[in-house]
């Protein structure tokens, strides 16, 4: 088995510095992304970026406060938190306690946010429930229609009960209307 070469760092012997993206946190893929990190209290002539859960060593700008990486093209394999640390070139393996963590999210392209689409379909099932309501509401309210027979026979009804009314009005011997 082959050798490895180890790097051993003495972290949090300075301050943090600050992480902070030049686009906001959730970007689209195949665009490019800028990180900051600066100190504002140690003058670092080195920073390193580093993503969490990465193996890989960190990448290093030098020279530059604050010192600008820049990630792209990106993909869904960039999302993840990422940290920067501040050291000096003369003391390469002291390192500065971690920046917070910085989440970046590269969404999928595939992946869509459906909410308006969503918005409008509810619009439309709203719309058309409002419209069966509204022919339910006059059908029930407008006045029924019968065939000629059914209002025959009520209007036969009808002149049969009146007859009975008059004839009991006007004294003759009530009988029994039905």
């Amino acid at each position: 088995m082959a050798p490895k070469e180890t790097t051993l760092l003495c972290l949090g012997l300075y301050d943090k510095p600050l992480l902070s993206a030049d686009r906001g946190r959730v970007v689209r893929p195949g665009g490019n992304i800028s990180f900051t990190c600066t100190s504002a209290h140690l003058p670092f002539d080195r920073f390193s970026l580093a993503k969490e859960g990465e193996l890989s060593l960190p990448q290093h700008q030098s020279g530059e406060h604050p010192a600008n990486f820049s990630l792209g093209p990106l993909d869904v394999n960039v999302s993840g938190s990422y940290r920067c640390y501040g050291w000096y070139s003369s003391s390469p393996y002291v390192w500065s306690a971690p920046s917070n963590a910085l989440e970046l999210v590269v969404t999928d392209s595939v992946s869509q946010d459906y909410t308006v689409q969503n918005l409008i379909r509810m619009a439309v099932a709203g719309l058309v429930l409002m419209a069966l309501l509204a022919i339910l509401a006059e059908n029930w309210h407008s006045p029924r229609a019968l065939g000629k027979e059914a209002s025959a026979d009520v209007a036969e009804l009808s002149w049969s009960k009146q007859k009975c009314q008059t004839e009991s009005t006007f004294g003759q011997t009530p009988r029994v209307c039905k």
